[in-house]
């Protein structure tokens, strides 16, 4: 390992580099007897180096290295996004050097060798020792699906899965349409090191994605695994070879002087303690070891056995097993077909209720706790008192992995060995049954989970929908590929309102998208779906929104009490945003009252909450959000009550008073919103401030705060915000003078209102946007966007800025000035956005 690589208070301590060798392998729990083999020292220069860290650190015990280690990496991962294997790293030190060195100076390093090799491993490790590179963020491929061509007439709806994955370990939600700049965003600040794992299934798609990020992001370094290069420009490859192998003889030192001798030993003493490598089986492990090519997780399988064999039964059986794939497919590696065997090998090795247990555990696509594989997987003819004697027969034999995430064990099968399953399961005629299993399961789960949303635990629920969102996307898979639509209707329209909890997130709109080409689903459910999609169409278009909020209305008209307030409320919350926002009122008003009479508060403080923002006089909409938030607080809803504060301090800004409590409603807010892990309303909370910061005078902190979440409320997907936090930057950049970015920004909200259906923040775009123009010389342009600015209020008209119509009026004179004012009353506005070289630049005035 490099100087330069030194944590500071190693540094500071006079640590040296070997002694710096010494301390990490310690930290790993390695004997001196290993780190001496590994470094190829002896013992006692071992114990010398221990004990010249034990007295430049302060420590009394090794006990302590161990911890500082642990210390020092936890810092390098604060937010425990990388997982933490729970057996010791053997080996790889060569490597590790090697790469530590290449990833700090060069941008896509690609891990590459056969399956089996360890690379995945080696990357965390990496991952985790490394301290001059940013804290990696990994994405896993693995559950990734490889590209299906009949589904790529969706892909534009649903997102690409590679994008999807990337999207979900950055944390950034949106439509599948934008998802790849959402995801360039989320890395344009700031340094970023991405651990890509798992990229061989879906080499093409992967490359393609990276060589676009490194080529449109100034700071991003990737670490990937494959089982090839990828062949991104600029990529360096490093092909992880197989653990050394020991010779074949009687010399137990010798064989654990290999790190293949020395995994074997430890996972057997792990499986088996006690077990130890001897003069009397070094040889049989040496050549187990050999056949399997060094490859370590086919060693780990074999390794596992050692409670059932012997070293030598182990070998005979592995002779008798490779001899049986020796005229296997040219072109395959050898390497390949001995991990195939050893899968293989392990697979017989099970009884028929355990392999059909451990085929059942690759319908899930990522982690999952032990309840949950009993509800899953525990059908005909297996039940749960089979699956607590099986369940740990399939942990012994290392088919599972597992992990520990606060209290609860979480268990996955590793890719290869998925996939193996995957297989089984498939040639048994079963994937449908266990499909269907794990889809109704995760489905239903989610609508169950609607009470605890609504506040009865709305941190669990929250932290459930986030850990199994991958399962929830599984299930949506399966739901959409059936010939009802009734299961998928029935989860999100079971979820329905709640969504305004869970927020909209992008894959919502893919699935809808795939639903409504087909017939509605008739019933109950239908007027459920209508009053869904208009809740969840009202965050991207509310056209759309209020055509299925009156579907809902009309429907509603035979069905029950609830459906009918459902449909008003839903009707008065598309409205709500757009050009009939009076029309709202009278809609949330109704609506609040059915749902008081049905004794429905959580609806009633939703409805509350559209009230008070489609209220336009001030003080009468502060009441009635603070009503709603008193509500949703008894009702121990914490995301909805901060953004009943959240709304309550932009209106107390907007409509200037009140301004005293501000400070205080988006406090709590941003404090309601971490105790339950809700970005978007902290976020919203962060914008709010901003923009009380632009009220008080204060543009530079605003357009400090704006510029620091914006790539944040881009990620989750929030059009609103993205709109304010641009318009916030705006008018920051057009009053420092710089108006040519003010420009930029201006006309990306503007475009964002127009796509809203939001008329407010559209006119006070298009005012400040003229104001941009008419100070960088395009005076026609400024006095067309005032045209539009005038279409959308005209009550106010001529009202309108009065001072940038008189400067305009006088440098283009009355006949130029009325033909583009009228330009701007007919040209629709996506075209006045998009048109500016159309216009001349007439100089400044």
């Amino acid at each position: 390992m490099r100087s330069d690589t030194f944590p500071d208070p190693l540094r500071a301590a006079g640590v040296t580099r070997r002694e710096l060798e010494v301390f990490w392998l310690v930290g790993d729990r390695l004997p001196n007897r290993e780190i001496a083999a590994g470094l190829r020292v002896s013992e006692r220069t071992v114990e010398s180096h221990v004990s010249s860290l034990l007295r430049k650190l302060g420590g009394s015990n090794r006990l302590a290295l161990i911890d500082a280690a642990a210390r020092l990496r936890a810092r390098r991962d604060p937010g425990g996004r990388l997982p933490r294997p729970l057996s010791s790293f053997v080996g790889r030190i060569q490597e590790t050097e090697d790469l530590l060195r290449l990833a700090g100076t060069h941008r896509l390093l690609t891990l590459t060798g056969p399956a089996g090799t360890g690379k995945t491993r080696l990357a965390l490790h990496l991952a985790h020792s490394a301290t001059t590179l940013p804290p990696a963020v990994l994405v896993d491929l693995a559950s990734v699906p490889p590209a299906d061509p009949g589904e790529r007439a969706f892909a534009d709806i649903l997102g690409d899965p590679v994008e999807r994955a990337f999207a979900d370990a950055l944390g950034v939600t949106g439509d599948g349409r934008r998802l790849r700049a959402l995801i360039r965003g989320a890395l344009a600040e700031g340094g970023h090191w991405l651990v890509v794992d798992n990229c061989e299934h879906v080499s093409a798609t992967a490359a393609a994605l990276l060589a676009d990020l490194l080529t449109t992001t100034d700071r991003l370094r990737v670490l990937a695994t494959s089982h090839g290069p990828l062949g991104v420009a600029g990529e360096v490859v490093y092909e992880i070879p197989p653990l050394p192998l020991p010779g074949e003889l009687d010399d137990p030192a010798a064989v654990l002087g290999a790190a293949s001798g020395l995994l074997f030993a430890d996972r057997a003493a792990a499986v088996s303690p006690g077990f130890e490598v001897t003069s009397g089986n070094a040889r049989h492990v040496a050549m187990i070891c050999r056949r399997l090519d060094g490859l370590p997780l086919a060693i780990e399988l074999a390794a596992a056995r050692i409670r059932v064999f012997s070293p030598a039964e182990l070998l005979e059986r592995l002779d008798n097993r490779f001899a049986l794939l020796t005229g296997g497919p040219h072109g395959v590696p050898s390497r390949h077909r001995t991990l195939e065997e050893a899968l293989r090998w392990s697979y017989e090795l099970l009884g028929d209720d355990e392999r059909l247990l451990f085929e059942r555990c690759s319908v899930f696509p990522g982690e999952f706790d032990y309840d949950t594989a009993t509800r899953i997987l525990a059908y005909p003819p297996l039940d749960s008192a089979d699956l607590v004697r099986l369940f740990p027969r399939l942990l012994d034999r290392s088919l599972l992995s597992r992990r520990r995430r606060d209290q609860t064990t979480e268990y996955r099968l590793l890719d290869s060995v998925r996939q193996f399953a995957h297989r089984r399961l498939l040639a048994r005629g079963a994937t449908g049954t266990a499909r269907e299993q794990h889809a109704l399961h995760h489905l239903r789960h989610g609508v169950a989970a609607l009470p605890d949303l609504r506040g009865r635990d709305q941190a669990a629920a929250l932290r459930w929908f986030d850990r199994r969102w991958a399962d929830v996307r599984a299930g949506m898979r399966w739901a959409l590929e059936q010939r009802e639509t009734a299961p998928a209707w029935e989860f999100l329209a079971g979820v329905g309102t709640g969504w305004e909890v869970l927020g909209a997130r992008g894959e919502l709109f893919g699935w809808l998208d795939r639903l409504l080409e087909r017939p509605p689903p008739g019933g109950v459910l239908d007027i459920r779906a209508a009053v869904t999609c208009s809740f969840l169409l009202a965050y991207q278009d509310t056209g759309r929104a209020r055509a299925f909020a009156e579907q809902a209305r009309e429907r509603a008209e035979h069905g029950t009490e609830e459906d009918r307030a459902l449909a008003l409320l839903a009707l008065g919350w598309a409205m709500m945003y757009g050009e009939h926002r009076a029309s709202a009122i009278e809609h949330l008003e109704q609506a609040a009252s059915r749902f008081e009479r049905l004794g429905d508060d959580w609806h009633r403080a939703l409805a509350l909450s559209g009230l008070g923002t489609a209220t336009p006089d001030t003080s009468t909409s502060l009441t009635r959000l603070t009503h709603a938030a008193e509500l949703f607080g008894r009702l121990h809803d914490h995301v909805k009550r901060a953004n009943c504060l959240n709304q309550m301090a932009i209106r107390a800004v907007e409509g200037r008073i009140r301004l005293d409590d501000v400070a205080g409603w988006l406090d709590e807010a941003r404090r309601l919103a971490d105790a339950v892990g809700n970005d978007h309303e902290r976020l919203h909370a962060e914008v709010f401030l901003a923009c009380f910061d632009q009220h008080r005078g204060d543009h530079a902190m605003a357009a400090t705060r704006f510029g620091g979440v914006l790539a944040e409320v881009r990620r989750i997907g929030d059009l609103r915000c993205t709109a304010r936090c641009l318009f916030g930057l705006g008018r920051a950049a057009a009053l420092r003078g710089d108006h040519e970015r003010a420009r930029h920004l201006l006309a990306e909200g503007a475009g964002l209102a127009v796509g809203l259906g939001d008329p407010r923040r559209l006119l006070s775009d298009l005012l400040l946007l003229a104001g941009s123009e008419h100070a960088t010389g395009h005076l026609v342009r400024a006095a067309v966007l005032l045209g539009a600015a005038e279409r959308l209020d005209p009550a106010r008209g001529e009202d309108l800025v009065p001072a940038l119509r008189a400067a305009l009026l006088d440098r283009l004179g009355p006949a130029a000035f009325a033909s583009a004012l009228a330009t701007g009353h007919r040209t629709p506005l996506t075209g006045l956005l998009s048109e500016r070289s159309s216009f001349p630049r007439e100089g400044h005035p």
